[in-house]
Formats: C-alpha cells, sequence, structure tokens
C-alpha cells in the first residue's frame, strides 16, 4: 500500500534510508566537494557517499609490529591519565 500524501511519503522515506548530517563543514572542504561532484557529474551528496564507499571498499595495510605496539602504548597511556572512577 501507497502513502496517500506528501508527507507521509517523506515519512517513510525517512524511515527506509538513512540520514547524515555534517556540521561545521569547513568553506575550503566543502567547496572542493562541489567541484569534485561536478567533475564526475554528481550531486554532493552522491559523491561523499562515492567518496566513502571508495574508502569502505579499499584494502587496509596491515600494521607492522613496531606501529601496533605504538598503538599499543599510547591507548595504554590514554587510559592510564583516566580517572578513577571506582575504587574496588
Amino acid at each position: 500500500m501507497l502513502p496517500e500524501n506528501r508527507s507521509d511519503i517523506i515519512l517513510l522515506a525517512r524511515c527506509i534510508l538513512p540520514t547524515m548530517t555534517l556540521r561545521d563543514l569547513p568553506d575550503d572542504l566543502h567547496e572542493w566537494l562541489k567541484r569534485q561532484a561536478e567533475a564526475h557529474h554528481r550531486s554532493v551528496n552522491k559523491e561523499v557517499i562515492a567518496l566513502l564507499e571508495s574508502l569502505r571498499t579499499r584494502p587496509q595495510r596491515a600494521l607492522t609490529p613496531d606501529e601496533k605496539r605504538a598503538r599499543i602504548e599510547e591507548i595504554s597511556r590514554r587510559s592510564a591519565a583516566l580517572p578513577v572512577l571506582d575504587k574496588r
């Protein structure tokens, strides 16, 4: 059964398709996105989706043992700096 009026259609679309809002987007980044979208004959929204998809499907490089150790040490430093909330 199809929705009867425009507000029902908008509500249905919002239920089906997730929405993301970017706040405080720097002007230069927004201009770059507009130029990229225009160059690829897409809307800015479609360009952002295409860029996110390309990041998602890009193969990830494996970390070296030194990089893993550095990341673990950084997590350890940040954790040690957190306040103790429960002294049990």
